[in-house]
């Protein structure tokens, strides 16, 4: 056991042992692992460092191929532009020689036509030696033909003498000789010797005169030969390439009027009737103007500020105008002298004698009787304004009797009844709520009469009546933009010598002349147009309880022909303003509106508005003729967009939802009693209407039943902020899916008075709290989902909002026809305008505008008519006027009032600064515009926050521009009265707003006037991207290089609003005032060139505020200097 133990011993010291050896071993290998892994550390850290080397090498490499590359480019562009030099040096020699042979081939050319001259000159001395001798020559074929007559008259004498005396056979030979003597003299084609004595001297008398006529005519042929070949040579002197103006002039000067031309007389001084002593510039402006109209030219006339140009415009015209009149009765009188008889030769062919001459009466009679016609129309008319007077008393007389007769037979009337009620007032009110009969309100097939009976009586409240064809006479149009514009004009007229011979007639809207106070008070001129043409009803007929018949007036009772008639003609019988015609028409209860337009065929001088005479519907329904008649638009920089804005349409959600309401309301009523024709087209009209209102929506979200509260407060747009988006008009018809012919419906519309019919129909039924409608619920109107709606906020169903009330039902009454207006606006050519849709966040808000875009089109029907058209405009004169560019204040705070930077505080106080400074700088008024209100709010609220206006106040009285336009006058007076007391006054105003336009801040009222910031209109707004691309598809010349036609034409909105601006300072001879523009941006180089030369003469770009401040004070003190005339 003790060796077995021995023996396991062993065995485990053995295995021991081998595990220690091979502890051992793995310990040297774990070491040698250890060496060796330290030296792959150390190669590893070696890689890293050669790799970052290599990876420096690689970047630098990299580098060196850049540069390399770059090298080799620039090597290339070196040898590109050495190749372009030396091109560039061989066109300049190719130039050089091409110079060089022009040069050459003009001198050649100098030489030949100097050559040429010479030869001419030969020619035309040689014409003269000509001329000289053939004077020698017909001098002695007179002297020949005297000594022959002288002969003849011995021998006759002689013969009858010697007759008794002599033989018959000396007598006869001495006759013989005398006859072969003088036909060898003469060449006389008649055997004068075998005429009595009696014949003789008629026979001698013709013969001379032919004589005389070919000398005459040979004379006229060698001048016309010798006039000829002077103005071929002189004509001769001129190169196409060499021709100037000066050279040009010179040439025509002498060249004379042909027989065809129009000889224009020299009108004298005196005769254009100016109130005083006309300047030189007046004086040249008056016959200018005259020379223009009478060669039935077109003209463009321009006037410094303060030289009068509206009386030079005036007596000008004038002038002409009654020259015009008075060369018709002059040539009238020549007409009736019988034609002269003209002795003609035997061998003339009688017939073509005879035939010529019938042709000349023929043409005198006919032009006898247009002159007839025209210069008794002229007569009559005259008369009738001169005859007024009588008229009106008359008139008056029996309007006083009848009132009383029909009260009287009122009275027994009620007598007789047994009612012993008394008459009340209210009988002769006008019952303006008269319901229509369902068979009046029924369109009717060919349906061509308005909506009530017996319209032709001349008797009765007929406007169409007042409307009859009259013949116009002669007339000139004065246009202008605004009413005020137009009193200034008629005050302007009233100075001049024409007062008392000329019919004049100032026309105006309803807003302006109607005297009716139950229409007035609507505000809206297109509902007081809407409601004028409402009240013109016939009397009706009803029955009493006798079945006695009696009329009551329901119409307007201002409205009467023979009244109208009357006060036409006291209009024409003395020049009056629109304010003299109200109240003419308040004391004769007549209508002033229906009588201005009856006085316009009458009128010498018609004034009125752009819009009346621009916009072709409107003109044709006040019964303007234009052809052969003179225009003058007066202030011509507004006529574009005049022109733009007055034939541009826009129809709203809500509009398009109420119209389709009323006519599917309408449809639905009387669709049995209408016929197949009228419902095809109510069809049509409804299927446009719906159509137009899906183009604003998607067809999905619009339900089928109609709704109009559900329709108008439908969300159409997830972005609250205003999109618009642009559309051809055929392209935006076609996708509405409108292929019905619009012609058509508008001309169903206006003969059948579809307009008027549904406002009858919405007065009959009008949709209310209380009413049930026969109809279906979903048809309800917007007026009765608004009661509705009202009622349930007040918990009081029988409670009405009667202003909400009022305008719902305003809206709804004039929806159709703003629809009718706009589906015309439809029908203009293709390229004339385009389609904007305005997106909003409810379908109501949305809108569908037509903007037009050629302006020129809507001009060019009336310029084709009339006989002339002026354009005149103003300019100031340069040393009435200061312009300074300020880019910053006191502080040297840089001025830019972009929309982005108007809030900026630090501007804001810089503004202030420079306000404070011109304050003590300025006399007497200051005006400062901004380019919206919103700027100018945010500045005055500013202003105030920082005490700003305080500092203001110790210096001059602050006034700002109202938002209501009926306040206007009341911030003016004020102002003015600040400024006459010595105080001074603040005017603050906006670019374009109610006090840009129209109202003049002559003398010490505007002294100065800041304009802060530029007035650029909104570049993005849809209006303005499609005028911009308009332009630039017409391809127009800029005036400045490099800048597109629409580009200019945004400039040119700026600095119109400028101009605009600053002319609203100065308004006469002696008046001044300096303009200050305050933002960097007016420092630009090319700002000048964008000014116009009056304005462009006096700019000047500052560096800074103190050069500003020193630059006012001395124009001040220079124009101090000066004597101010107005």
């Amino acid at each position: 056991m003790k060796n077995n133990f021995n023996e396991e011993h062993k065995h485990k010291k053995h295995a021991l042992t081998e595990l220690n050896e091979q502890l051992r071993l793995l310990v040297g290998r774990a070491q040698q692992l250890e060496l060796q892994n330290e030296k792959y550390t150390a190669k590893l850290a070696e890689l890293r460092r050669k790799s970052f080397i290599i990876s420096t090498t690689s970047t630098q490499n990299d580098e060196c191929n850049r540069i390399q590359a770059d090298l080799m480019t620039v090597n290339y562009e070196k040898v590109c532009y050495e190749s372009n030099i030396e091109r560039c040096q061989l066109q300049l020699g190719m130039y050089e020689q091409s110079i060089l042979a022009e040069k050459q081939w003009i001198d050649e050319k100098r030489l030949k036509l100097e050559q040429e001259l010479i030869e001419s000159a030969s020619t035309l001395a040689k014409l003269c030696t000509s001329y000289a001798e053939v004077s020698k020559k017909l001098g002695t074929s007179r002297a020949a033909c005297e000594d022959t007559f002288q002969q003849y008259i011995r021998v006759t004498n002689d013969w009858s003498f010697s007759k008794e005396k002599t033989n018959e056979s000396k007598i006869t030979v001495q006759m013989v000789k005398s006859q072969a003597e003088f036909r060898k003299t003469l060449y006389s084609k008649f055997d004068v010797f075998s005429m009595e004595m009696s014949d003789f001297a008629e026979f001698w008398t013709h013969e001379w005169e032919d004589i005389i006529k070919k000398i005459r005519h040979d004379f006229e042929q060698i001048y016309a030969t010798i006039h000829r070949e002077m103005t071929t040579t002189e004509s001769s002197k001129f190169d196409d390439n060499d021709i100037n103006d000066d050279d040009l002039l010179a040439a025509c000067d002498d060249v004379p009027l042909k027989k065809s031309d129009p000889i224009i007389p020299i009108v004298e001084v005196a005769s254009f009737g100016f109130p005083f002593e006309p300047y030189q510039i007046q004086i040249d402006f008056m016959r200018s103007l005259y020379s223009t109209i009478q060669q039935r030219k077109h003209g463009i006339f321009e006037s410094p500020t303060g030289t009068g140009k509206s009386l030079s415009l005036i007596c000008g015209s004038l002038r002409w105008l009654f020259d015009e009149i008075q060369s018709w009765k002059d040539e009238y009188e020549e007409l009736l002298k019988p034609i002269e008889t003209k002795n003609e030769t035997s061998s003339d062919n009688w017939l073509k004698r005879l035939m010529k001459r019938k042709e000349e009466e023929t043409a005198r009679e006919k032009r006898r009787e247009e002159l007839k016609v025209k210069i008794d129309l002229e007569d009559q008319y005259a008369n009738a304004a001169k005859n007024t007077l009588a008229a009106n008393i008359k008139k008056t007389k029996r309007d006083f009797d009848a009132k009383y007769r029909d009260l009287f037979n009122s009275e027994l009337l009620s007598k007789s009844d047994g009612d012993d009620s008394s008459l009340s007032k209210d009988q002769f009110k006008i019952d303006n709520d008269d319901e229509l009969s369902d068979e009046e309100l029924i369109i009717k097939d060919n349906d061509r009469k308005i909506l009530f009976d017996n319209i032709d009586s001349p008797t009765k409240t007929d406007p169409a009546g007042l409307r009859e064809k009259k013949v116009h006479v002669q007339k000139i149009f004065f246009c202008t933009r605004t009413h005020s514009q137009i009193s200034q004009f008629i005050g302007e007229v009233q100075k001049t010598k024409y007062v008392d011979q000329l019919r004049l007639v100032a026309l105006g809207s309803r807003q302006n002349l109607c005297i009716n106070e139950s229409v007035l008070k609507l505000k809206s001129l297109t509902l007081i147009n809407e409601k004028c043409l409402d009240l013109q009803k016939q009397k009706k007929e009803k029955k009493t309880t006798k079945e006695k018949r009696q009329k009551t007036a329901c119409g307007c009772s201002f409205l009467q022909h023979d009244r109208v008639e009357c006060l036409s003609n006291d209009i024409l019988s003395d020049v009056q303003d629109i304010e003299d015609v109200v109240k003419l028409g308040r004391e004769l209860n007549t209508c002033p509106y229906y009588a201005t337009r009856a006085a316009i065929a009458a009128a010498h001088l018609v004034v009125l508005p752009y819009q009346t005479l621009m916009h072709k519907s409107t003109r044709e329904a006040c019964g303007i003729e234009m052809r052969d008649n003179v225009v003058i638009i007066d202030e011509a920089h507004n006529l574009p967009d005049a022109i733009c804005a007055m034939h541009s349409n826009e129809i709203n959600g809500n509009q398009l939802i109420d119209s389709y309401g009323q006519l599917s309301r309408y449809h639905e009523k009387y669709k049995a009693r209408l016929t197949a024709k009228n419902l095809l087209a109510i069809k049509q009209l409804l299927d446009v209407q719906i159509n137009l209102i899906k183009t604003l929506c998607s067809q999905e979200n619009l339900s089928t039943i109609y709704d109009s509260e559900k329709w108008s407060n439908l969300v159409v747009s997830s972005n609250k902020t205003e999109t618009s988006s642009t559309f051809d008009l055929i392209d935006y018809l076609s996708d509405a899916g409108i292929y019905v012919n619009l012609f058509q419906l508008i001309d169903y519309i206006k003969t059948n008075e579809i307009t008027k019919k549904l406002h009858g129909f919405m007065s009959k039924y009008p949709v209310n709290k209380n009413h049930i409608s026969e109809e279906k619920k979903t048809n309800e109107s917007a007026l009765q989902k608004l009661l509705q709606k009202q009622a349930q906020k007040q918990s009081q169903p029988n409670v009405l909002d009667e202003e909400q009330l009022k305008t719902t039902e305003q809206r709804i009454s004039n929806s159709f026809a703003i629809f009718a207006k706009f589906l015309e606006a439809l029908t203009n050519p293709r390229d004339d305008g385009k389609i904007i849709l305005i997106m909003k966040e409810t379908l109501g808000q949305c809108s569908i505008k037509y903007f037009a875009l050629k302006t020129s089109s809507f001009f060019h029907d009336m310029v084709n008519e009339a006989r002339s058209v002026i354009v005149a405009d103003h300019i100031v004169p340069a040393d009435n006027v200061l312009a300074i560019a300020l880019p910053s204040g006191p502080q040297n705070i840089e001025f830019e009032f972009t929309a982005v930077n108007r809030s900026n505080t630090a501007m804001m106080d810089e503004l202030g600064r420079v306000v404070v400074s011109l304050c003590s700088t300025i006399p007497d008024g200051l005006v400062v515009f901004f380019c919206s209100y919103d700027h100018l709010q945010k500045t005055y609220t500013y202003f105030e926050k920082t005490f700003v206006l305080n500092k203001i106040l110790a210096k001059k009285k602050i006034f700002m521009e109202p938002k209501r336009s009926s306040d206007v006058d009341t911030i003016l007076t004020n102002y003015t009265k600040s400024i006459k007391s010595g105080t001074g006054g603040l005017l603050f105003s906006i670019v374009g707003g109610k006090m840009s336009e129209g109202i003049n801040f002559s003398d010490e009222l505007a002294r100065c006037v800041c304009i802060v910031g530029m007035p650029y209109p909104n570049i993005g707004s849809a209006e303005m991207v499609e005028k911009m691309r308009y332009l630039d598809s017409m391809k127009l010349k800029s005036t400045t290089a490099g800048e597109t036609a629409g580009r200019a034409y945004y400039e040119n909105t700026c600095w119109k609003a400028i101009n605009q601006s600053i002319g609203r300072a100065i308004r006469h001879r002696g008046d001044y005032a300096c303009l200050l523009l305050i933002d960097k941006r007016y420092s630009k180089a090319n700002i000048p060139s964008k000014l116009p030369h009056w304005l462009a003469n006096s700019f000047h770009q500052m560096k800074n505020f103190n050069e500003t401040s020193n630059a006012l004070q001395q124009f001040f003190v220079r124009r101090s200097n000066k004597p101010t005339s107005s």
